[in-house]
């Protein structure tokens, strides 16, 4: 059996193509793909980081992995679990779709990409990997969104990007030589294929054109109209809503005293429904200086896997002197988003 391992990256609609592949088993099997169990409660496949990495995550620990000790036997029983699914596919079953984007976001060394290698090769007569690459700007404005929605964090953009950009990087997925350089020494450079994720790219100008034309190895859009596509749940909110969400970090964040804030889960979907327009916007300055700052690693990426597109990789935008609109927000825009979610919460 085949197996087709999309490893995101983070931000570039994984999750949307895991719940769309998780609701539609039966259009999968009749296009003899096979999206697996993986021990998750989720359709990400996040069980392969945790039994595969050389650490223990701290998130692990809602597996029941409380030392290294638990993952060599969560790993054990991963691997039968998969050779059972391999063993009784349905007839026709010919390809495994295994998706999860902490596989770049979270698995960055060379030793665990090893690992991971070592513990899907007895199982499966070929791999393909298949990775979205975004451009840094827009991938580093979308996840700062995410961690102001999430409660993360209380930094203000410009430090974001300064922590972006520096040893200590939240975001390493973005660096695509240093994450993908494993990924080629473990698994061969024919056998990965990376896509750009914007609609220039995309194979129709849809992610999910795009996904199952790499996974069933073909040029042409696979036949939806059997196929229910999921709500895309990434929730994206407006630039004066990020800086509030910013400024309430002290009074709600993600995490309290070391434990899942219980707050936060119950404003959770309050804030989510909070206004997503004006969207964010960083200014043309910054977004070139973020472009900058990863073009050799741009231009290793084109070299590799975009050697026959004219110019370069991710082309500049935005008119010089353009601002943006983050870290602004007003009084009045402050008492209505509060406002918003006292009046949802209390009812």
């Amino acid at each position: 059996m085949k197996l087709v391992c999309h490893i995101g990256t983070p931000k570039t609609a994984s999750t949307f193509l895991q719940n769309t592949c998780a609701a539609n088993p039966k259009w999968l099997q009749k296009n003899s793909i096979l999206y697996p169990d993986m021990l998750t409660p989720s359709p990400n496949h996040i069980s392969l980081f945790y039994a595969n990495s050389r650490s223990l995550h701290d998130f692990a620990k809602d597996y029941g992995l409380k030392s290294l000790e638990d993952v060599a036997d969560f790993r054990r029983r991963l691997s039968a679990k998969v050779a059972k699914q391999v063993r009784k596919a349905p007839k026709g079953i010919d390809t495994m779709l295994m998706s999860s984007e902490n596989l770049t976001g979270n698995l960055i060394d060379p030793q665990s990409v090893q690992r991971l290698k070592e513990f899907l090769d007895p199982h499966f007569d070929e791999i393909q990997i298949v990775m979205y690459a975004r451009r840094q700007d827009d991938a580093i404005l979308s996840m700062y969104g995410e961690f102001m929605r999430r409660g993360f964090s209380d930094r203000t953009f410009e430090q974001f990007v300064k922590k972006a950009l520096s040893p200590h990087t939240q975001v390493p997925y973005l660096y695509y030589r240093r994450i993908l350089t494993p990924w080629i020494e473990a698994f061969g450079r024919d056998a990965i294929t990376v896509r750009k994720f914007d609609r220039q790219s995309l194979l129709g100008g849809d992610i999910l054109t795009d996904f199952f034309a790499q996974v069933l190895g073909t040029d042409t859009a696979a036949d939806f109209s059997a196929l229910t596509a999921s709500e895309d749940d990434n929730v994206g909110l407006s630039g004066p809503v990020l800086e509030f969400l910013r400024l309430m970090y002290p009074s709600m964040s993600f995490r309290k005293n070391g434990q899942a804030n219980p707050l936060r889960a119950r404003l959770a979907p309050y804030i989510n429904k909070l206004p997503a327009e004006p969207r964010p916007r960083m200014s043309t300055e910054q977004s070139r200086k973020i472009m900058r700052y990863f073009r050799p690693a741009n231009t290793w990426l084109k070299s590799t896997f975009f050697a026959d597109q004219e110019g370069p990789l991710f082309p500049a935008k935005g008119r010089p002197g353009e601002k943006g609109n983050l870290g602004q927000i007003t009084p009045e825009e402050t008492a209505e988003f509060a406002g918003r979610i006292l009046a949802a919460a209390t009812k």
